[in-house]
């Protein structure tokens, strides 16, 4: 069983706060900073079906929205798998640019930082494994 963590890549020397397990589960994390590098990591996520999907959104121009977000909304449409959404601000939240029909199931707007958005979603993911795992 594993978690699935799509992140912006961390700035060299940044501590890596993720752990290697959470709630039984390996956590695995895929750097992307770009849309197009987010469409291949939700492609791959899709056929390799983590239990749990964790998105850091990526902050980018607004042209680039119109030119990957179609793309983008599919693919975030086409996940079998419940996804967490983490994101600085309102404004560069994927939900915000693209309207996907398979909304995340939690939305974490974090201006603190990066590290307590990671955090939070980290234990929202932890809570619903958790809940599935005894049938809540």
């Amino acid at each position: 069983m594993t978690i699935l963590l799509i992140r912006q890549a961390s700035p060299q020397g940044a501590p890596n706060l993720v752990p290697a397990q959470l709630a039984g589960h390996a956590v695995f994390c895929q750097d992307c900073s770009t849309l197009p590098a987010l469409l291949a990591c939700l492609d791959q996520a899709r056929d390799s079906r983590p239990d749990c999907l964790l998105i850091e959104a990526v902050h980018v121009e607004p042209s680039q929205w119109a030119v990957h977000g179609p793309a983008l909304c599919a693919a975030l449409d086409a996940l079998p798998v419940p996804y967490i959404e983490m994101a600085a601000n309102d404004d560069d939240g994927l939900d915000a640019h693209l309207h996907p029909q398979h909304a995340p199931v939690a939305r974490v707007v974090c201006s603190s930082g990066r590290d307590d958005a990671c955090r939070l979603s980290l234990a929202i993911a932890e809570r619903r494994l958790l809940s599935a795992a005894v049938g809540v």
